[in-house]
């Protein structure tokens, strides 16, 4: 999923008017003013995820700890060029894994069964799932077992798993991906709202710099 940098073309329209005496500098002002809102932009973006989901901005990418499926889940800031002057953010990424190290899972360690009857163990309670912030959801028929391999950090991958139909096979379980959640109309309302403000900002910025060069 792509956010495509679509500002107030208004705004953009000052600048050009402003400068049009001046094309190399019009066009490095515009490119200047688009990819300092785009960091802003993104800068909001992944706050407004990491305050409606249960998540931290380094997971969000991926981070050092998720290589395995990092490259799969960025958060990646597209900047405009004078030559070029759009900008975005690409977002996409498969969804991401209920590991123990995300923080999403409840319990963190894999439960003993040891002295237990089965009839106890039936009546443990489900692992519960908290995605949204302030919000825990059972995962009946579900368990939490260490995996297979490691993180890059060397810690065993411990996650939330369920069996195949026939039993034999232990599947971990996903959540959304980050493109499902710059989706969530709270941040897109976030996320567009900083858009706007920002390069609101970035161009008046824009044309006192740009104006004062040309003064000089």
């Amino acid at each position: 999923m792509r956010i495509e940098a679509r500002f107030d073309e208004k705004e953009l329209k000052k600048l050009t008017k402003v400068l049009k005496k001046a094309p190399e500098e019009c066009r490095k002002g515009l490119s200047s003013a688009i990819n300092r809102s785009v960091k802003t932009t993104n800068t909001a973006m992944q706050r407004a995820v990491t305050t409606r989901y249960n998540i931290k901005k380094g997971a969000l990418n991926g981070g050092d700890s998720f290589k395995s499926d990092s490259s799969n889940n960025l958060v990646k800031p597209i900047l405009s060029t004078p030559a070029k002057l759009q900008g975005g953010i690409d977002v996409r990424g498969e969804r991401l894994a209920l590991v123990a190290l995300r923080g999403m899972i409840t319990p963190k360690e894999p439960k003993s069964h040891k002295g237990k009857t089965m009839r106890q163990i039936k009546r443990m309670a489900a692992p519960s799932v908290k995605i949204l912030k302030g919000k825990k959801t059972r995962f009946p028929h579900t368990f939490v077992a260490k995996g297979k391999g490691t993180h890059t950090n060397g810690q065993p991958v411990i996650g939330l798993f369920s069996r195949s139909k026939s039993g034999g096979v232990m599947m971990l379980k996903n959540t959304l991906s980050p493109a499902n959640m710059v989706r969530e109309a709270s941040v897109v309302n976030a996320t567009q709202t900083a858009a706007r403000e920002a390069l609101e900002k970035n161009v008046a910025h824009e044309i006192e710099y740009r104006m004062g060069r040309l003064a000089k």
